[in-house]
């Protein structure tokens, strides 16, 4: 559950890239028909293919973790009823054959999903998140056209469209001042009624939150109106109103909690908003998490329960290789209840109903470890580690550490804190943690 831009949007790079342009109305030819087949970790093959068929290049950006990136290739993306005129690609992040890839399609959000023009690389799409099936067809067919028409003519530099996708760049190059003007100027210009709207106040939001300009502000004025509508994005908005508001403890911080708390509670209630089981469960995510802080615990377990079965419903006679999509929430949510050992009993199925997947073991070290159950949370990361990679890695070396702290064995504890330091560092460029880094190596000076 996250935000999108389906529209043209050049790729974010140092060298000249073609400016942004939008489809007209007018009809153009269809692309042809090709392989639904998903090219997997192969950026340089997907790229030829779609040169060769002169087909859009769908992209989707995702790690083996990502409950929502295993969601919508569970239950969208490979939707019959989606355009069949695309090279799919999908690019793990934390795989090392990957690093030129992501560092060509920056994701902030995972999953991301970028439609590229083979031609010339520039990005006319880019959806950050899940999506319904309806949501992603008219996102698709909107950036094929865009790309059919790319030389038909641009926009004008103040119509809202423009400045929206302007916002949209400046935050790519992590210009949070040039987002918000460009953000606010959109909707300064945007018609009533704007499609775009929700996105662009979530835009905005955002670059104030990174600023620092009145992000509080600005999430009271929009939650006490109606400007937001009833989706997936508005809980977005929801949610990053929380970050706004996350050590204010002043009326307006409060007021912000309250308002977030009711509002995302409606939406999750309601069976008519376009919400898949993944985002339902998250938006009461985003209620118990309003309702922790503001100090209602009776309230904040109510939305655990109710996320609980929004997801025992979901994985209701599905296959390992489906439910393991909510396997984290679902772990995370049992915790919380204090239902630990439940927890437990399902991730132990779960690891040997998929013996090649490093997560059941990692969370089920997790939950041992939260059991005190140490030599077993050990094991089981003994079990994930052989089969990680990547970032996440790092993660289980971390809680590797922490399982040896509990058992005051500093000295092995080290150890795992300085392999984990050493994988940072060993990254891609483009897949590097400096923060995690400094963090890291603060860690193993404590323990000196």
């Amino acid at each position: 559950m996250r935000r999108f831009l389906a529209a043209c949007l050049v790729a974010c790079s140092s060298h000249g890239a073609p400016q942004p342009v939008v489809a007209t109305k007018h009809d153009v030819p269809p692309p042809a028909v090709v392989s639904n087949a998903w090219i997997e970790d192969d950026y340089a093959r997907a790229l030829a293919d779609a040169k060769k068929a002169n087909a859009p290049l769908f992209v989707d950006t995702s790690a083996v973790w990502c409950h929502t990136c295993k969601a919508m290739r569970a239950f969208v993306l490979d939707d019959a009823s989606l355009p069949k005129s695309f090279v799919r690609l999908s690019i793990d992040v934390e795989k090392d054959q990957n690093a030129s890839a992501v560092a060509a399609f920056p994701s902030h959000v995972l999953p991301t999903f970028f439609i590229v023009d083979p031609s010339d690389g520039s990005i006319h799409g880019r959806w950050e998140g899940a999506g319904s099936i309806q949501q992603m067809r008219t996102f698709m067919n909107d950036a094929a056209q865009s790309i059919a028409m790319a030389h038909a003519g641009s926009l004008k530099p103040d119509d809202p469209l423009a400045l929206l996708l302007a916002g949209h760049r400046a935050t790519l190059q992590r210009d949070a001042k040039g987002a918000e003007a460009a953000f606010a100027k959109a909707l300064e210009k945007a018609p009533a009624n704007w499609d775009h709207t929700t996105e662009a106040l979530l835009g905005l939001i955002k670059a104030k939150e990174h600023t620092g300009n009145g992000c509080a502000q600005e999430a009271e004025r929009v939650l006490s109106g109606a400007q937001l509508g009833r989706s997936s994005l508005a809980a977005d908005y929801a949610s990053e109103a929380m970050d706004c508001v996350e050590k204010d403890e002043s009326p307006r911080g409060k007021h912000v909690r309250e308002m977030v708390a009711k509002y995302v509670a409606d939406l999750a209630k309601d069976d008519a908003v376009p919400l898949s089981p993944d985002d339902r469960a998250d938006a009461w995510k985003i209620v118990w998490d309003a309702r922790e802080a503001m100090g209602d615990k009776p309230g904040a377990q109510d939305a655990a329960r109710a996320r609980l079965a929004v997801i025992e419903k979901a994985i209701a006679g599905k296959e390992p290789e489906l439910t393991t999509t909510f396997d984290g929430a679902r772990m995370e949510t049992l915790e919380y209840l204090g239902r630990g050992q439940e927890a437990a009993q399902f991730l132990e199925a779960q690891e040997k109903a998929l013996p090649s997947d490093y997560n059941p073991a990692h969370r089920l070290a997790h939950v041992y470890f939260k059991l005190k159950r140490y030599d077993d949370a050990l094991a089981a990361v003994g079990r994930a580690l052989p089969k990680s990679y990547g970032a996440r890695k790092g993660l289980i070396l971390r809680l590797k550490a922490d399982i040896l702290l509990a058992q005051n064995k500093k000295a092995d504890a080290r150890a795992a804190l300085e392999e984990q330091l050493a994988l940072y560092k060993s990254l891609p460029e483009a897949q590097k943690k400096p923060g995690f880094e400094q963090k890291v190596q603060e860690q193993i000076d404590k323990l000196k």
